[in-house]
């Protein structure tokens, strides 16, 4: 039996300790992460209208390329700090080596499919006048792909044994690295690429976060789970582990990206593509502020999922309850702060000529996503429960729910972008209060002893 780090140890100690050493360091690598995605479309505005536009409507085809590695991350991720709780490092050692593997085959599936169908993707979204610029950006993006759903999965194993720490590391390093090499890739003053060069940075970061965290597995050796390809065979019980919450947790992040898509073309019919540039923007300052929710919800699952391995139900129950409070603390003085300087903050996406008419419209999706932006963490850590249990698809039906709600309801309500805010802040709220109150009778049946750990390999028992 190998040796626990100090990583595993405060994984598997008190759930309160636990879920600040995970959650916090997460926390730090989505800041920086999305920092470094309000920087890129701030270089981005400056070529334009339609070069914003181009980013919203190639995001949601890039969110779902992160999917992919994201499901298989949380997938495998749950499944091993549960056999890291039973004590079964062998199956914890051998799931990950089935991540890796199958990271590498779909994202080369999918890099292949994207690329060779990527002008009909973007003619099928509405792309328009923008066509040009959604391939300019596309196109680095859909041949990398790869190295961009690797990187998801490696990052969550990491998380998986407790070592947030260097999960955190290696995506600051991807996000510095973006950063200083955007403005040099995209303008006259360097190599003059336009958007196509903001897609290529974005690359290069993902290659040498990627490249870092190979190194402490492969070479270094330095970490607690063993990563061993040679002879490898994929394993049923094993795969089935990762895909009872991979598949649905990758399921969302596309009904997201699905949902997005098609919002975006009841944009466009009644804002044109400026609706596109004004939604995209806008969701990215949103979507800032609901960091610490999803750092804290993506902190539950291995938490809490190594609380079920080791039958310790009251740690899952503590964890829970104290995410909450925290999380909802912090959410109620984000959504202040948005409200009252939302005018000053959108300037970021405004300030050349080309693009200030748009500040007020993006002005008031910020103060009205502010409403719904309240009860949205315990909808997160309610999925992570979810998730930390093997039962995703419990999340995924919400998600369907939440996502998919707000089409209908924007496009009867949306007559222009106002009222088209109103119908996604209505909808986030109806689709969390059904994964709260799902969320909270799980919970109930896991203190009554309705559910096993053993379901890690044989499904839930109840």
């Amino acid at each position: 039996m190998d040796e626990r780090t100090k990583d595993v140890d405060t994984l598997l100690g008190n759930p309160k300790k636990a879920m600040m050493a995970m959650a916090i360091p997460i926390i730090i690598a989505m800041l920086v992460q999305n920092a470094n995605n309000l920087i890129d479309s701030v270089w981005v505005a400056g070529l334009g209208p339609n070069a914003l536009a181009a980013v919203g409507l190639v995001f949601p085809i890039f969110f779902i390329m992160i999917s992919i590695g994201n499901g298989i991350g949380v997938g495998s991720s749950s499944a091993i700090a549960r056999f890291l709780g039973m004590g079964d490092e062998e199956s914890a050692d051998r799931t990950a080596a089935q991540a890796v593997v199958l990271g590498i085959i779909g994202s080369i599936l999918l890099a292949i499919l994207l690329f060779v169908f990527r002008e009909q993707i973007f003619i099928a979204l509405g792309a328009g006048d923008a066509l040009q610029d959604c391939l300019d950006y596309a196109t680095p993006i859909f041949l990398t792909c790869p190295l961009g759903i690797l990187n998801g999965i490696m990052a969550n194993l990491l998380r998986s044994e407790g070592a947030s720490r260097r999960s955190m590391y290696s995506q600051v390093l991807a996000a510095i690295i973006n950063m200083s090499l955007d403005p040099f890739f995209i303008y006259d003053y360097g190599l003059g690429l336009g958007l196509a060069g903001a897609a290529w940075a974005t690359a290069l970061s993902f290659l040498f976060s990627l490249l870092l965290i190979c190194y402490w597995y492969f070479v270094g050796k330095s970490t607690f789970l063993k990563i061993t390809l040679r002879g490898f065979r994929f394993d049923p019980v094993l795969d089935k582990a990762i895909f009872r919450v991979g598949i649905p947790a990758s399921m969302e992040m596309i009904v997201i990206s699905v949902s997005s898509m098609i919002l975006n073309l009841v944009i466009i019919g009644v804002a044109s593509t400026d609706g596109v540039a004004i939604f995209s923007s806008s969701w990215r300052i949103i979507q800032f502020a609901m960091i610490p929710i999803m750092g804290i919800g993506s902190a539950v699952v291995p938490v809490c999922a190594a609380a079920f391995g080791m039958r310790k139900y009251e740690n899952i129950r503590t964890a829970y309850w104290y995410s909450i409070k925290i999380i909802t603390l912090i959410v109620v003085i984000e959504a202040l702060i948005l409200a009252l300087a939302a005018e000053q903050i959108v300037t970021i996406f405004t300030y050349s000529d080309d693009t200030a008419a748009l500040r007020a419209d993006m002005a008031f999706g910020v103060r009205v996503s502010c409403i719904f932006l309240i009860f949205v963490p315990w909808g997160f850590v309610s999925a992570g429960l979810f998730q930390a249990l093997g039962m995703g698809t419990k999340s995924l039906i919400a998600t369907v729910v939440r996502n998919f709600l707000s089409i209908p309801l924007c496009y009867f309500i949306a007559t222009d972008m106002n009222s088209f805010w109103y119908g996604v802040c209505a909808s986030e709220i109806i689709g969390t209060a059904l994964i709260v109150v799902w969320g909270l009778l799980i919970l109930r049946y896991l203190m009554q002893g309705c559910y096993s750990p053993d379901s890690v390999r044989n499904g839930p028992s109840a």
